[in-house]
């Protein structure tokens, strides 16, 4: 045997100084990893993989291994094109396609199956380090290589596979969390903005600043208003007072009422000359002496002012006193002012209760506002944080799997693996003596076949559910032998045959009802698979055949045992030949035993399928008798044709490796397996 030998080397994506008991969780964690890496190493489609590899390389050089077809249906091209094809779409096997069933057939035919391989290889930790041994053993040297080589890759594509489909979920989730956190966003900031339009507050800390400081201002200068007007006042009425009792300012007493007529005449002048402008331009619409007589009236205004001014002057007893004048410009400019300052300081307090008016406003609009910027706050931090998440995952996806590689490729094997051949002959020498004797010991206490039902149910994987047990006629009646001796053992014979025909019996009619409990509109096509010829299977048959007669329920028995065929004579049943099959009506057997021959080498899969559904119509069910296993792979034709199944015992017979194989071939197909039926013909 030729060893070949890999490394390969698995980091983790954690790192070792996060906290103080981070070693050991790191320890903990590779654990968990390489036992995961070990189960995806034996997966089906990691194993496939290196099969298919297997098959190509082999059918196409001549440097692997010699694999023979099971049958002529597919040619070696058809099988390499659909191996290929399965390899570059990452695909497995589909037990529902006849060439993928071929395929499986010829790789457990020739030792390559899933099982075998697994065998060949092994998996083991390098203490508890973070390497990896793999290591294959073979016959010859290239094909030891080739399995590691193809098994290394394999594992890593299915690892990568794996992990990346995982990040690439949780990816995607985080993505789309991230994208409707985004516009979430987006609405926030738009709602924001669009009250604050409407509110007329673009920036809060502006306008409070704003109200903050004109209030003040406003405050400032209505204060200042109100000590000017109050100064004001009391200059206006000091004056008015002083102007009002004191009379010793130059004029007589009549000066007051020239004063006052001057003034009213003056008035009337004003508006006669306002009124002679405005009328400018309409005087198309006034009579024709209206210019005229407007005119006369201003000259008369005119002249009396002037003869007014002269009275005034000539009741002047000296010129006017200046100080009088002075107080009246003083006087009346200050009613001015304080006229002014009152109506500024009205207009200033307007305006300082609006803007007190705007502030009680402002603050549920700025408490709204400010609620609108934490909500937007606490979106941004998680947006934020899906917007690392999301990078971080799809950096995760792109170098996911990458922490799996081959640090050592596969070594040719130049010399066979050590045998230790010198510790074993001087074992042997020493210990002949004692095996020897072990061998008879266990001859004795040991024997490899099964004599009790429970020791076939402890090997086996498919549950006994009936027995049927024939009994031979034995002849006890020999010369030399006492009488009673031979009486006794003909009535112990009788008994006994007694007692098995009634479970015989029994059991054939809880066959019957599982038969009948399946729908009537399914396939209702029933193989019986045994590792070896067995003839209680046909007499069961038989029987069920009757009993199917007896209710007008029409039946079919096909026998493939071409071991043991059927005798051509001194048959009570109807025998039916494949050449007639279109003209089949009655239950019989179509007998299928006398040469060696496959379904597949009378008809194709599809000509089966359709003989099979018309054959259905004239028969209620059909019963198929395939070859032994353990001497031929043709019941695995059958089995693709069939819909249930019963395995067939046998007391007093071996029960190995190869019948739990099969067992596990029949479990993992299509078929409904009813059990197993146990039978026994020996004494």
């Amino acid at each position: 045997m030729y060893e070949s030998k890999a490394k390969l080397q698995f980091e983790l994506n954690t790192d070792g100084s996060l906290s103080l008991t981070s070693k050991s969780l790191q320890l903990f964690e590779i654990g968990l990893m390489f036992t995961d890496l070990l189960e995806i190493a034996r997966i089906k489609r990691v194993m496939e993989n290196l099969q298919l590899n297997i098959l190509i390389h082999s059918f196409k050089t001549d440097k692997l291994y010699k694999i023979n077809l099971i049958n002529d249906l597919y040619t070696k091209e058809e099988l390499i094109s659909r191996a290929e094809y399965l390899l570059e779409n990452f695909q497995t096997l589909n037990m529902q396609r006849p060439i993928d069933v071929v395929i499986n057939n010829t790789m457990i035919k020739n030792n390559l199956g899933v099982e075998d391989l697994s065998k060949r290889f092994s998996i083991s930790r390098i203490g508890s380090s973070k390497y990896i041994n793999v290591s294959v053993e073979d016959k010859d040297p290239y094909a030891a290589k080739f399995i590691i080589d193809i098994l290394t890759k394999a594992w890593i594509k299915e690892y990568r596979y794996e992990v990346k489909q995982r990040y690439k979920d949780k990816s995607e989730s985080i993505a789309a969390s991230c994208d409707r956190a985004h516009d979430e966003l987006l609405m926030l900031y738009d709602s924001l903005r669009d009250f604050q339009r409407d509110q007329n507050v673009i920036d809060i800390e502006a306008t409070k600043k704003f109200i903050i400081d004109r209030s003040a201002e406003l405050k400032k200068e209505i204060s200042k208003g109100k000590k000017e007007l109050a100064s004001d006042k009391s200059s206006i009425d000091f004056l008015g007072n002083t102007l009002e009792n004191k009379k010793d300012f130059g004029f007589k007493s009549e000066s007051d009422e020239i004063h006052l007529s001057i003034m009213q005449l003056k008035d009337s002048l004003r508006k006669l000359q306002q009124e002679r402008e405005y009328n400018a331009y309409n005087l198309e619409k006034l009579p024709s002496d209206y210019l005229d007589r407007i005119d006369a009236k201003i000259s008369r205004i005119e002249i009396r002012i002037n003869a007014q001014l002269s009275k005034s002057i000539s009741s002047t007893t000296y010129d006017p006193s200046l100080t009088k004048q002075s107080i009246v410009n003083k006087y009346i400019q200050d009613q001015i002012n304080y006229v002014k300052l009152e109506a500024s300081v009205k207009t200033l307090e307007n305006e300082l209760y609006e803007l007190n008016n705007r502030s009680r406003n402002n603050i549920e609009i700025i408490a709204n506002i400010v609620k609108l910027e934490g909500q937007i706050e606490t979106k941004e931090k998680y947006y934020l944080n899906l917007l690392e998440k999301k990078h971080f995952a799809e950096l995760l996806e792109k170098e996911s799997g990458n922490n799996l590689f081959v640090v050592e490729n596969a070594n040719f094997p130049i010399k066979p693996k050590s045998s230790k051949r010198g510790l074993i002959i001087v074992g042997a020498s020493m210990g002949s003596m004692i095996l020897i004797l072990v061998i008879v010991v266990l001859r004795i206490i040991f024997d490899a076949k099964h004599h009790l039902p429970f020791q076939i149910e402890k090997e086996s994987k498919i549950p006994i559910i009936a027995s049927i047990y024939l009994l031979p006629h034995l002849d006890y009646l020999r010369r030399f032998k006492p009488k009673f001796v031979s009486k006794l053992q003909v009535w112990r014979q009788e008994y006994k045959r007694k007692q098995v025909h009634s479970q015989n019996i029994d059991s054939r009619k809880y066959l019957r009802r599982l038969i009948l409990d399946l729908d009537d509109n399914g396939k209702n096509i029933i193989s019986f698979v045994g590792a070896r010829s067995n003839h209680v299977t046909l007499h069961t048959l038989l029987e069920l055949q009757r009993m199917f007669d007896r209710t007008n329920l029409k039946s079919l028995i096909i026998y493939n045992d071409w071991f043991t065929p059927l005798p051509k004579t001194g048959n009570d049943f109807k025998r039916l030949e494949f050449k007639n099959r279109d003209q089949f009506t009655e239950s019989g057997i179509l007998d299928l035993s006398q040469e060696e021959v496959s379904p597949y080498d009378l008809l194709l899969p599809d000509d089966w399928f359709k003989l099979l559904v018309k054959l259905r119509k004239q028969y209620n069910y059909i019963m198929i008798i395939t070859p032994p296993t353990h001497k031929s792979t043709i019941w695995h034709e059958w089995l693709n044709l069939t819909s249930d199944v019963f395995y067939v015992y046998e007391l007093h017979e071996t029960f190995d490796e190869e019948d739990a194989k099969n067992q596990d071939y029949l479990i993992e197909q299509h078929c409904n397996i009813f059990g197993g039926l146990l039978t026994s013909t020996v004494k």
